[in-house]
């Protein structure tokens, strides 16, 4: 091959692997947003579990007292 060809391919290639580099970068950078996110939705499930869990306590110690009063 020709010197005379393969510099302006190589020229014409710069900005191809430099949008290539971009779009992984945006791509990458979309991928961790979507991980925080569900991090954060699982978090907020796991508040919730727990406020469903301490109701369900309560409860419980509620029955627990008529419970033991009855005996």
């Amino acid at each position: 091959m020709d010197i005379r060809f393969l510099i302006p391919l190589v020229a014409l290639s710069i900005p191809i692997v430099a949008m290539v580099l971009s779009y992984r970068e945006k791509t990458q950078k979309n991928r961790l947003k979507e991980l925080e996110l569900q991090k954060e939705i699982l978090q907020l499930e796991i508040e919730k579990q727990n406020g469903t869990i301490k109701l369900l306590e309560e409860e419980n110690s509620k029955y627990d007292k008529i419970i033991n009063e009855r005996k």
